[in-house]
């Protein structure tokens, strides 16, 4: 037996916050299957267990540890360099969406790892989730027919929203990237895969409607800490509130979520800001038409102002529709009796058996990325590659058709 298959795959963590540490946690449930060789990263990197730390990943990456794939979990302007360093020392790669900033830099990745053999996986969990594949299934099988239209909306979540888009990390589409391209990078994922089809045009309207400076109360402090009482108090989107009191909804973006560990955010952080004096400027919603090979069209609604953070699709056929609420698929054949069935014999959960999040999606991806690493199977491995770029070409239309009134853009 080939060594690389009786070992663990070894990784090598680059950035440990959220996203670094659901993939890393892998290791932890399969220790069989996947070894954390080292992390880095500038503040965090010993909350991921491994035997070798840095501060910085360039640091990492000139050390050249003995590993097999590259976790890039950085913010989204280091996700260039460090994909092209690491596939120039000859990594895999498990890359966080988006790939990069720009599209040429996205097709240059790409491109470098089809040239190298090597493999670049994309953090699009969606497709690894019991429920979303179902979808897949079901429409591959051909019993509903061809597929006509999709209406998909993704309804971010106000505390999301705020939290993410805001105060944080993806507020600012100079410093990081576009929403459409961070966020809904997952549901173009997901046309392009349903469909099996190339998307050719696409319009897109969408701004920024609440979080600006103009509609900043009277009297209102920079940070929610300092704001006079009678404005704080009566705050939908008081950080004191959103971390301190209801903070189970976005606790798991933090490393430590201990009392005296949130008050700090609120106190010294970003995430404690006032959410109308902060420097974001992505759109807090947007909506996003497409048109792909043979013609069938779908519409993106991304929403910021919702109370759950959730996925919810109908998808028409010429022989019925699938009606998707985020947990429960409801199948409707046309003519016949059973109309409005679930996607199984009872309500469909997405919920997988694992503890990851995303429905079990992160552990299935990394399972997957694992599995690809160790195969050497280069058809496959170009396909995952190569399909990693759909998405994105997607997105970056429809900002540049945002950003133009609406005007139709043709993908290359």
């Amino acid at each position: 037996m080939d060594a690389t298959q009786s070992r663990p795959v070894r990784a090598i963590v680059l950035g440990a916050g959220y996203r670094g540490r659901a993939y890393a946690a892998y290791a932890v449930a399969h220790p069989d299957q996947l070894e954390i060789a080292g992390v880095a990263d500038p503040e965090q990197a010993e909350t991921i267990s491994a035997p070798r730390y840095w501060h910085d990943w360039r640091d990492c990456l000139a050390a050249r540890p003995e590993a097999d794939i590259v976790f890039v979990t950085l913010p989204d302007a280091l996700h260039y360099e460090a994909a092209m360093s690491a596939l120039d020392m000859g990594y895999h790669l498990l890359l966080e969406k988006p790939l990069a900033r720009t599209e040429a830099h996205c097709r240059e990745i790409v491109a470098t790892a089809v040239r190298r053999g090597l493999l670049v996986m994309t953090g699009h969990v969606l497709r690894y989730t019991r429920y979303f594949a179902h979808i897949k299934a079901i429409l591959d099988s051909g019993e509903l027919g061809e597929v006509v239209s999709i209406a998909h909306q993704e309804s971010v979540g106000f505390f999301k929203i705020a939290h993410s888009h805001c105060r944080g990390n993806w507020s600012n589409s100079r410093k990081s990237s576009p929403i459409i391209l961070q966020k809904c990078s997952h549901d173009f994922d997901l046309f392009h895969w349903w469909l099996g089809r190339k998307c050719r045009r696409v319009s897109s309207f969408g701004s920024l409607r609440l979080f600006r400076p103009e509609n900043r109360p009277e009297g209102a402090a920079d940070r929610c800490m300092e704001c006079p009482a009678a404005i704080e108090r009566d705050c939908i989107w008081s950080a004191r509130k959103m971390y301190l009191e209801y903070g189970e909804r976005l606790g798991y973006m933090f490393a430590d979520t201990s009392r005296k560990a949130m008050e700090k955010v609120v106190e010294e952080s970003p995430f404690g800001r006032c959410v109308y004096a902060c420097d974001n400027d992505v759109p807090d919603h947007q909506v996003v038409n497409m048109e792909f090979d043979g013609g069938a069209t779908v519409s993106l609604v991304m929403a910021g102002y919702t109370e759950r953070n959730v996925r919810t699709t109908r998808i028409s056929c010429t022989g019925g529709e699938i009606i998707g609420d985020g947990e429960t698929l409801h199948i409707c054949r046309f003519g016949c009796c059973d109309a409005d069935l679930d996607a199984t014999s009872g309500p469909f959960s997405h919920r997988e058996h694992n503890p990851s999040r995303h429905g079990g999606g992160d552990f299935n991806l990394v399972e997957a990325a694992i599995r690809l690493a160790r195969s050497g199977e280069a058809a496959e491995i170009r396909a995952c590659t190569e399909g990693s770029l759909e998405s994105h070409l997607i997105a970056f239309a429809a900002e540049e058709s945002r950003l133009n009134g609406g005007r139709v853009v043709e993908l290359k």
